[in-house]
């Protein structure tokens, strides 16, 4: 590897200098990137992430968002991903533009190293430099838990080509894990199983990087050409079966124990979400690429000032061009070049439409009946349908390429120009403005936000939409975080499309935006380019007592009991005594603090009888609560609300937050580290020592 890299330096400092040109008015300015996602979503969820970690302090529990959501269960929040700890050390802003821009100089790096294995470095840097400024990767800016799970995958492809040991494998699919999108490592574990059962003695493979008999073409030696792979003979040589197998179940060994720490919370987080009962047909498909949108691969994009092309069918991916010229080397490939690797990357071509197609095909039917569903949005494929065409042109180009280094930097001066210029939509930047707010601070902060809206939210701002509301800690009771619990949306939804007040009052909610008239007991407050605020001053605090409540066996039947309206006074709780004689002539009963923080809620209560204090927060895995320091049994209001029983008398109630497999993945993760140092540590002393 040093020698890969010493020998190829001139082209790896070629493609980070291209990405920091494009990004250095920005951090020179000390703007961010404003389109999309960028603003509403991306945004605030690492700023709420990085200041949490600034402080070393590890957000586990988002409870603004969605009456609270396990946060370092996300795997897009990114805390245990590297790269994520620029914002320890950077401002904001220029920690937030020096990720994205350090995960396109990633992207680069691995796809140069991969291409230049098998055609020369020049055409390799091509390429390199192509996927990195072609529409669909720089359509992932906004996406960055995208981004950075796609940046790893020509390493993951280039480890298991190149015949790297099962750990250096493993650690490429860990980090593409750890970047935000496990979709994009699950495809990536399956490209490197495949690529590693198909490929042949990693040990007789001299196409390396940095092989002295390629060509140096950093070093500007003209003489010196480049031996086409399909011109040398070598003696076929088959790996058994058991050691391929061997090396694709270590790899992926490796990569589940180095990215425990964050798997194995996700996947508790996964169970008895909306993506474990299956989502809609129309969730699962929305954003399909239609098939005459393949097209447009080589069509310059017709932008709007949103950043959108209209004639595009889905806008997951806003700008699928990835080149004419690159387009035209890919059909080269395809007609003059014979060779395993055109086969290959054809292949991955292929499957990338067919599931970017989605709804467009019959086999869609196929994945509506999965009963698990992690997969939605199939256009998300496009990249890596981006990147196999872009190989497929760089084998072309090594096919017809005039034997000059000058005419390699032609080619990458037009690629820049016919890219860059159609991708300036995506590029706008702004000043970072977290303390700007169009409502009152106030709203949110003791009661929840609701949105009631007939038509689609445009203005993102004036909705606070996204996880906006973290900047100012408002309360929301919805979220927009990619797996939600069932049992609360359904209540949520129920919210919304019954309009019953009661639900309102269960979920503490004191504040509607909505874009239409909303009539009493609601008052208006504010209102910002057509949405209004209104305020509920029936809501009650998120703490409350129930003096009077219906009991159910199951969570799941007080949900039902609840949505179904079995009673309009009495809350359903799953798991509660029965209700106490009712008495008239005891004094109401008080909450006199709440404090809720990110591991921990605290509540104290003034009972007038005994009864059950309610929290309306959710109820998650590693959920403890103590009622004056003794650990109580965990009761759930209306299957999903954080409750206790306490008895009559004034009380200090405490919720704890301490998940089983967030502690069991940390130490899988830190067990995996230790074996792998202490592995390699063997290795170097045994080399030493025959050495001396």
């Amino acid at each position: 590897m040093r020698e890969a890299l010493r020998r190829h330096r001139f082209a790896l400092i070629f493609v980070a200098v291209l990405v920091g040109v494009v990004f250095l008015p920005a951090l020179a300015k000390r703007e961010v990137f404003t389109v999309r996602d960028h603003t509403d979503y991306f945004q605030p969820l690492r700023y709420f992430t990085a200041i949490h970690i600034r402080d070393f302090v590890l957000p586990h529990w988002n409870p603004y968002s969605a009456s609270g959501e396990p946060w370092l269960a996300n795997p897009q929040t990114g805390a245990f991903y590297p790269p994520t700890w620029l914002f320890i050390a950077l401002p904001f802003e220029a920690a937030y533009m020096l990720h994205l821009a350090l995960h396109l100089i990633i992207l680069g790096w691995g796809a140069y190293l991969l291409f230049a294995r098998r055609v020369a470095p020049g055409a390799a840097l091509a390429g390199a430099v192509a996927i990195v400024f072609s529409g669909p990767t720089l359509s992932l800016l906004d996406i960055s838990n995208n981004l950075a799970a796609f940046s790893w995958i020509p390493w993951v492809i280039w480890a298991a080509v190149a015949g790297r040991s099962p750990a250096v494998g493993g650690c490429f699919l860990a980090l593409s894990f750890l970047g935000g999108e496990p979709y994009f490592a699950a495809v990536a574990a399956v490209m490197y199983a495949v690529v590693t059962w198909s490929a042949g003695d990693p040990a007789r493979e001299k196409w390396s990087a940095g092989d002295p008999a390629r060509e140096e073409w950093s070093a500007g030696d003209p003489a010196r050409e480049h031996e086409q792979a399909g011109e040398v003979a070598r003696p076929p040589l088959v790996v058994p079966y058991a050691e391929r197998l061997r090396r694709i179940l270590l790899a992926g060994v490796i990569a589940a124990g180095l990215s425990a720490i964050q798997l194995l919370p996700f996947l508790e987080m996964v169970r008895g979400s909306d993506r474990a009962s299956g989502l809609t047909a129309a969730e699962i498909f929305s954003e399909s690429m239609a098939p005459r949108d393949w097209i447009r691969l080589a069509v310059p994009p017709h932008l709007n000032r949103a950043g959108f092309d209209p004639a595009l069918s889905q806008h997951f991916i806003p700008i699928v061009y990835v080149g004419i010229p690159i387009a035209l080397l890919a059909a080269c490939a395809w007609i003059f070049v014979r060779r395993r690797d055109v086969l290959a990357w054809t292949a991955l071509l292929i499957v990338s439409a067919v599931i970017a197609t989605g709804s467009h095909l019959p086999s869609a039917a196929l994945i509506e009946q999965s009963p698990l569903t992690l997969f939605r949005y199939p256009s998300r494929m496009v990249p890596f349908a981006a990147l196999a065409i872009v190989a497929l042109a760089v084998l072309g180009w090594d096919r017809f390429r005039p034997k000059r280094r000058w005419a390699d930097l032609v080619l990458v001066a037009i690629l820049l120009v016919d890219l860059i210029p159609r991708a300036m939509p995506l590029l706008v930047t702004a000043p970072f403005t977290p303390s700007a707010t169009l409502y009152p601070v106030e709203a949110g902060r003791r009661a929840k936000l609701i949105r009631i809206h007939d038509r689609p939210i445009v203005d993102r701002k004036a909705w606070i939409a996204g996880y906006a509301n973290l900047y100012h800690r408002r309360f929301d009771a919805s979220t927009a975080a990619p797996v939600v619990s069932r049992r609360y949306l359904d209540i949520h939804d129920a919210t919304l499309t019954g309009r019953r007040s009661d639900l309102l009052s269960l979920l503490s909610v004191g504040f509607v935006l909505s874009d239409r008239y909303v009539g009493p007991p609601l008052e208006p407050i504010a209102a910002v380019r057509g949405v209004t605020m209104y305020l509920n001053p029936a809501a009650p605090p998120m703490a409350t007592f129930l003096a009077g409540w219906s009991s159910f066996g199951t969570p799941e039947e007080a949900t039902k009991a609840l949505l179904m309206n079995v009673s309009s006074t009495a809350v359903p709780v799953a798991g509660a005594p029965a209700t106490p004689p009712f008495d008239p002539g005891a004094a109401p009963s008080t909450i006199e603090a709440l404090t809720v923080g990110t591991r921990n809620a605290r509540v104290v209560v003034n009972a007038a009888r005994d009864g059950i204090v309610m929290l309306s927060q959710q109820d998650a895995p590693g959920w403890r609560v103590y009622v004056d320091g003794e650990e109580k049994e965990k009761l759930l209001a209306g299957g999903i609300f954080r409750a206790v029983a306490v008895p009559r008398g004034r009380h200090e109630v405490m919720w704890e937050w301490n998940p089983r497999s967030l502690r069991t993945g940390m130490v899988i993760t830190i067990m995996t580290i230790v074996t792998l140092q202490g592995r390699s540590f063997v290795k170097r002393f045994a080399r030493r020592k025959f050495s001396s």
